[in-house]
């Protein structure tokens, strides 16, 4: 499964212990939109930050079942290249045999498989 972010927000959130980021926006596959995606990221002081890196989870939304059928993927993210790996950890029935498959992302491109 190869799809294409197109991010519509990012935003920060600092606290005592580090810092949360949120992202979301459209998902779409084969150049048709089929969903949105929601993630966070969390980056923790005298932690994660010493490899500029950040625990990932994220959840592709798909159309049009309400509510919508979705993949959640869990891993790391690079903030020095952008790049995400980790594997599927949950999915609606639809998704099921997702579960447990690889996740990259890189750029706006994200790979399940």
């Amino acid at each position: 499964m190869n799809l294409k972010l197109e991010r519509d927000a990012l935003d920060n959130d600092d606290d005592v212990s580090g810092r949360w980021q949120y992202e979301g926006g459209k998902v779409f596959e084969d150049g048709r939109q089929v969903g949105y995606y929601a993630s966070t990221k969390r980056v923790e002081f005298k932690a994660t930050d010493a490899e500029n890196t950040a625990m990932l989870t994220m959840t592709l939304f798909f159309l049009p079942s309400k509510p919508p059928e979705n993949i959640t993927v869990q891993g790391s993210h690079d903030f020095n290249s952008g790049g995400q790996v980790g594997s599927v950890s949950a999915a609606s029935t639809s998704f099921a045999s997702h579960i447990g498959k690889k996740y990259t992302r890189t750029g706006d491109i994200v790979t399940i498989g």
